[in-house]
Formats: structure tokens, sequence, C-alpha cells
């Protein structure tokens, strides 16, 4: 796996919080991404769902972010970005595969859910090639503003 997700820390969470570089790991040239900040508010706990950055194992160098939370019982929704230098090379899907094995070891999700802008196809081959099926189109808030995504769907003990 070209890839390994390490939980990220408090301190590192409070950095992304406020718009600056972590100081305690190596970061991709282009880093942040577009959800850094946001996943900054999660940072520092021990959930099993993360949130974790996703580090490049060849160079130990994060590339993005992924995690996931309880949005209803049974129910986890997934989110995740890579740096734009590091697209379409493999690193999400591999990242959403290490964060499935990790939520098929807590007990009680019968469902994992993730969203897709309509205007990202990579993004939705990246679930689909990770097991996950398109279940249709909504709409969804992204800083604001209301999308029309794709709804992915996974039944992780299958």
């Amino acid at each position: 796996m070209p890839i390994v997700l390490r939980r990220i820390s408090a301190a590192a969470g409070e950095a992304l919080r406020a718009g600056r570089i972590p100081e305690d790991v190596r970061v991709a040239a282009d880093y942040p991404t577009e959800f850094s900040a946001g996943v900054g508010q999660h940072a520092g706990g021990d959930g099993a769902l993360g949130p974790f950055f996703v580090h490049r194992i060849e160079d130990d160098v994060v590339v993005g972010e992924i995690g996931g939370g309880f949005i209803r019982p049974g129910v986890v929704e997934i989110g995740y970005a890579i740096v734009t230098s590091c697209w379409g090379r493999g690193y999400a899907t591999e990242a959403v595969r290490a964060f499935l094995d990790r939520a098929r070891a807590v007990a009680g999700i019968e469902r994992v859910i993730g969203h897709t802008p309509l205007d990202r196809p990579a993004s939705g081959r990246v679930l689909e090639k990770a097991g996950f099926s398109n279940v249709g189109e909504e709409e969804d808030e992204h800083e604001g503003t209301r999308i029309r995504v794709h709804r992915w769907e996974l039944d992780p003990r299958s």
C-alpha cells in the first residue's frame, strides 16, 4: 500500500483550524486540502473513525485527510480529500479502503455513506473502486452552498 493512515494530533488540528501548516508532520507542497480546516475541528480525539492524515509511505509526506462519523445509529458518513498534485495516483482509493478496514472493527456500523460532487467523477470512482454503490443524487451542503451530489453506500459487514 502506498499510503498509511495516522491519527491527526490535537496540535495539528489546532494548526489546521487556524489555517496554519501543522508542525508535527511533513506535508505536500500544495497542502492543505480544501477540507483541512474542517477536519481540524475533529482532530485530537481517540475515535476509531479518525480523522486521519493520509501519509505517503515512500517519504512520509501528508497528502490528504480522511475520517468519518456516525450521522445516525448504524450509519457512518465518510469524507476524504487528497491534495491536487497527488490526484490520480490511487492514494484516495487506498485511504478509503484503509478507513473501511478500521470501520469494520467498530461495533454498530451497518452502512457507510459518502457524497461526491457531480462535477468530480473521479471522486465517485474512488468510492466505486472501494466497493460502494451509487444510489442516486441528492442535494448536499458544502461551505454554506447547496450542491448536487451522488450518494454512495456500502455495507461494511459484507
